[in-house]
């Protein structure tokens, strides 16, 4: 459908305006002028008709003058349009007549003749009937006339003529006229709907560049300046509106980018962290097994790193971290990624195809990278880097299997003797094996009572014991004693995790009675729930089960979580702890400062304790740095109403120096070892002996100063 503007709408609609009055003034024209010729035809006829009846009274009564009327009559010969007349006598017997035959023939007067009303009957003045006039004069006195004339004029054919006559000569003035008048309507509009246009050309100017900040000048002071005025306040607002809204968007675009740094970066080194990985290497996996092409990754951490960080510091080893990133970074073409998944474990992604060469050349830069020691805070650091490398064809593209091939690999590069690195065999999965044997012999652990508890207290900076942390240990006939660090994360893999929780919910349940008469009624029992707990359908319920199996409170209970437990699936993880909490129970985040994104999480997940990592306490005391990061980790604690323990209380320094910090717990070989519940007892009343001997020293020291 054609879309018209307004201005040639308006011009339409003026044009046929126009024209319409034009036609109609001149068809009113037309019509006054036929009423005025026919008024005058009318009068003149009536005259001429008069006139002769007047001459005929001579002759009307003398029978011999019938020449002499036939005389006069043709006095209607020297006017066109009078058809015939009738001469009547007194009797209205027809006595002569006068025909113009070159205008009307005998049917035609025959036809006027009968469409005329009765003659006698016709009126002394001209009369119109249909298409001719008509006039009846009486000859003589109008009382006693001697005689009759009737005269019929045409009345259609002057008529045409004159109208015609008047269309010819009118008709160009008219249209000249009319031309003239739309020209000028025309300039008239076009110059009136200028500014409307160049205000519509000035709204597209804005729609098309988004520039809120132009403004249109009008030189007209009609109702255009007033919409100018109008337009250009708005886009004033709209302006102002604009700028404060890019800047929002800066700042939230900013913000984001910000956050999505810390979910998915690596605050240290800057590289992707795990979670980043992950979802990369899942979606390159699935990519890559459906265009059935393959990708290599290289799995490497840094030798005696723990070693180095022990003896140099935590700040060196950092910096030793930042180090070995950047020196690998230059190792790496654009295709690869590296990741920093915990510690000093990195993994590389190859998107290279099934290419070996290509994991070849860049694992072997990698080691040759670290040939020569590395100077880091001063220090000559001699280290090198293990390399386990799998590809996801021997996974059957399976993203864990992967991982734990390239796992397997790096460990059998540092079992040949470190910085070097190693593909992965099938011959490699011995330690597989010892794994699936590990997870067939949980269920029996259970069964034959292989498991056992120890519990590890919790002492207040004033010496009270606020809590146990129950502790899983497995001994095996067969293979001995089997650590925790070991068969733990081996049930997680194997679906097993699930029957050992239940397992140690089950055990301190059942041990709360002794625990408090031991304790004290108000002890708080904490225990760990992995990832899969949490994600379980079945362990709210089974907890609550067991504690009203043995008619024990939930408020006795704490449960510990680390930050890579809660991150699998946040929000189904924070909805348990919700529950929990509204029970009565409270959440202990376990390691606080070994993950990567506890701060973006720490205000939104539902917990009561910090657990802070050993590595802050067996640091903090020696640098005044980490000893500046432990104090904020405990202010911020402190703003969020969150409680404090401090694991890794190993020397009686370390207990002194984090007294001093304020009220929270304290955790570790300095005050008791993991003990079974029998030797329990024995193990608070060292620790009471230990605080007494620490509250005496301390008076001392304060007399001797």
């Amino acid at each position: 459908m054609i879309q018209l503007s307004i201005r040639t709408k308006f011009m339409l609609i003026s044009t046929i305006s126009i024209v319409l009055c034009a036609l109609l003034v001149f068809a009113i024209s037309l019509k006054q002028h036929q009423q005025i010729y026919l008024n005058s035809v009318e009068s003149n006829l009536d005259a001429l008709t008069a006139n002769v009846a007047d001459e005929l009274l001579l002759y009307i009564g003398d029978q011999d003058s019938s020449f002499e009327i036939k005389n006069n009559l043709l006095t209607f010969q020297k006017y066109d349009h009078i058809l015939f007349s009738y001469v009547y006598d007194r009797n209205w017997n027809k006595i002569n007549q006068y025909v113009n035959i070159n205008k009307v023939s005998h049917s035609r007067i025959k036809h006027i003749l009968s469409t005329l009303p009765e003659i006698k009957s016709l009126p002394y003045v001209t009369s119109e009937q249909r298409d001719v006039l008509a006039i009846l004069k009486p000859i003589g006195e109008h009382d006693n006339p001697q005689g009759y004339l009737l005269v019929v004029h045409d009345f259609n054919a002057p008529i045409i003529k004159s109208r015609n006559t008047l269309i010819s000569i009118a008709l160009p003035v008219v249209g000249i006229v009319l031309l003239v008048t739309l020209i000028l309507t025309w300039f008239l509009l076009k110059k009136l709907f200028n500014p409307l246009l160049s205000l519509s050309e000035f709204t597209k100017k804005i729609k098309v560049t988004g520039n809120y900040s132009l403004r249109f000048t009008s030189e007209s002071s009609d109702e255009v300046a007033t919409l100018t005025d109008d337009i250009n306040a708005m886009l004033e607002t709209i302006n102002n509106e604009y700028q404060i809204n890019h800047e929002q968007n800066k700042i939230l675009i900013e913000q984001q980018n910000k956050l999505n740094k810390l979910a998915n970066y690596d605050q240290l080194t800057g590289l992707p962290n795990r979670r980043f990985i992950i979802e990369k290497l899942t979606e390159d996996l699935a990519e890559v097994k459906t265009s059935n092409q393959d990708l290599s990754i290289l799995y490497f951490d840094i030798d005696s790193f723990k070693n180095i960080n022990d003896r140099m510091g935590h700040e060196t080893g950092d910096a030793l971290l930042n180090i070995v990133s950047q020196k690998v970074l230059t190792c790496l073409h654009n295709h690869c990624i590296l990741a920093r998944l915990a510690g000093d474990e990195f993994l590389i992604v190859l998107n290279e195809g099934a290419q070996i060469d290509s994991a070849i050349q860049v694992a072997q830069k990698i080691v040759n990278e670290f040939q020569s020691p590395i100077m880091v805070n001063n220090w000559n650091i001699t280290t090198s880097v293990s390399i386990g490398i799998a590809k996801a064809s021997q996974a059957d593209y399976n993203l864990d299997t992967l991982i734990s091939y390239a796992d397997v690999a790096m460990y059998f590069s540092k079992n040949n003797g470190r910085g070097q690195f190693t593909f992965f065999e099938n011959v490699m999965l011995n330690k597989k094996k010892r794994k699936e044997e590990i997870i067939s012999l949980i269920p029996q652990a259970i069964t034959n009572k292989q498991f056992s508890l120890f519990y590890q207290p919790k002492v207040s900076t004033f010496g009270k014991i606020e809590g146990l942390e129950a502790l899983i240990r497995w001994y095996h006939p067969r293979l001995g004693e089997i650590l925790p660090e070991f068969f733990i994360p081996i049930a997680e893999q194997g679906g097993k995790i699930g029957e050992i929780t239940k397992w140690v919910i089950s055990k301190v349940c059942s041990d709360l009675a002794l625990l408090k008469k031991i304790c004290g009624d108000d002890i708080v029992v904490s225990f760990n729930l992995s990832s899969k707990d949490l994600i379980s359908n079945e362990m709210h319920g089974f907890i609550l089960s067991e504690l009203e199996r043995y008619k024990q409170s939930i408020t006795s209970l704490q449960i510990e979580i680390t930050e890579s437990s809660y991150l699998e699936d946040f929000k189904l993880a924070n909805q348990f702890f919700s529950s929990i909490r509204k029970m009565g129970g409270s959440i202990a985040l376990d390691d606080f400062g070994t993950g990567y994104s506890s701060l973006s999480y720490l205000s939104l997940i539902e917990i009561d304790t910090l657990k802070i990592d050993r590595k802050f306490v067996s640091n903090a005391f020696m640098s005044s740095r980490d000893d500046a990061i432990l104090s904020s980790i405990l202010e911020l604690a402190n703003k969020l109403n969150l409680y404090c323990c401090c694991e890794g209380i190993e020397t009686e320094e370390h207990a002194k120096y984090i007294t001093q910090k304020g009220y929270l717990a304290l955790q570790g070989y300095y005050f008791s070892e993991p003990v079974a519940i029998k030797d329990l007892s024995k193990s608070i009343n060292n620790i009471r002996q230990k605080f007494r001997h620490h509250n005496v020293q301390e008076e001392y020291d304060c007399a001797v100063n």
